[in-house]
């Protein structure tokens, strides 16, 4: 299944061009470390910061195409997969509509890349960082971690933790990064839903300090979900803790998404009513696991290539 987002950002073409191929600002916001040349048509990233944590020789990417202002495609060797990188940058009044498209083969026929969205749906929410000149704020998963056992993750957020609690405890503000339909009930043993199916319950609840949740997807073993906020100088460290795994329990699909949200809630705290997030094609079926906000953009995807 090839890949398609899109993320609107408060940018000219030509900003988000040069944020797309200047190698000190693609290893603030990207990779770990990176060398793009246009000319010699390199578009080289490697590092713990890309998926896979490729070393340097693995992290050279052949540049197909480099249009400036408008268009940039490469290929990328993923694991055993031959794919192709298509961003196009399109002009919409003061802002820019950047559009990646993934694509590509294996073995076995075409690719299916959908292990790579979380990937660009952080890169793509720290993109937006890059170009408003905030790259020390940017949210990256070290693939070079251990990844099995209970889930563990913070950051920081420019709000304080009564702003980051709504966040948490809000319908209407969960349905913006993180749930389908937020059903909450404010009390231990109430309601904690976002649409995901299966019945949750809220385990602990300390107003502005602590959510604690039964985790309704995990059903052969029942784990918690844990949000802990601790306020200092105006802002919030937020930390996450998904436990009750086996210690040897592969869960680096858990590690890449539940980042992905708290990278989200992170900018819808931090920027506010006109934050949203990335955009991606969504089936019927999958609607009910990505927040609201993404299936009622639909109409507003780009076509694909």
């Amino acid at each position: 299944m090839s890949l398609h987002l899109q993320q609107t950002l408060p940018a000219t073409p030509e900003a988000v061009f040069h944020q797309l191929t200047d190698s000190a600002h693609l290893a603030a916001w990207f990779a770990e470390q990176a060398e793009v040349s246009l000319p010699e048509r390199r578009y080289d990233f490697w590092g713990r910061y890309t998926p896979g944590h490729p070393e340097r020789e693995a992290g050279r990417h052949p540049l197909l195409a480099a249009e400036p202002g408008a268009r940039l495609s490469y290929s990328w060797q993923y694991q055993d997969l031959d794919t192709v990188v298509e961003i196009g940058l399109h002009p919409r009044g003061a802002e820019t509509v950047v559009v990646v498209q993934q694509s590509g083969s294996g073995p076995d026929g075409p690719a299916d890349l959908s292990m790579l969205d979380d990937f660009w749906f952080l890169s793509l929410e720290n993109l937006r960082r890059a170009v408003a000149g905030n790259d020390q704020a940017v949210v990256r998963l070290d693939f070079s971690a251990d990844m099995r056992g209970d889930v563990r993750h913070s950051v920081t957020i420019d709000a304080a933790p009564e702003a980051v609690w709504k966040a948490l405890t809000e319908p209407e503000q969960l349905n913006r990064w993180i749930a389908s339909n937020a059903v909450v009930e404010p009390r231990v043993g109430g309601r904690y839903e976002l649409g995901w199916g299966g019945p949750e319950r809220i385990l602990e609840l300390v107003p502005n300090e602590r959510l604690a949740t039964a985790d309704p997807t995990q059903v052969e073993a029942q784990t918690v979900i844990t949000w802990t906020l601790a306020g200092s100088g105006g802002r919030t460290t937020l930390t996450l803790v998904h436990s009750g795994f086996a210690p040897d329990q592969d869960n680096s699909g858990l590690y890449r998404g539940w980042l992905n949200f708290m990278s989200w809630l992170k900018s819808m705290v931090e920027t506010g009513p006109s934050w949203q997030p990335s955009l991606k094609p969504l089936t019927p079926d999958y609607v009910p696991y990505y927040p609201a906000s993404i299936a009622a953009g639909q109409s507003a995807l780009w076509p694909t290539a």
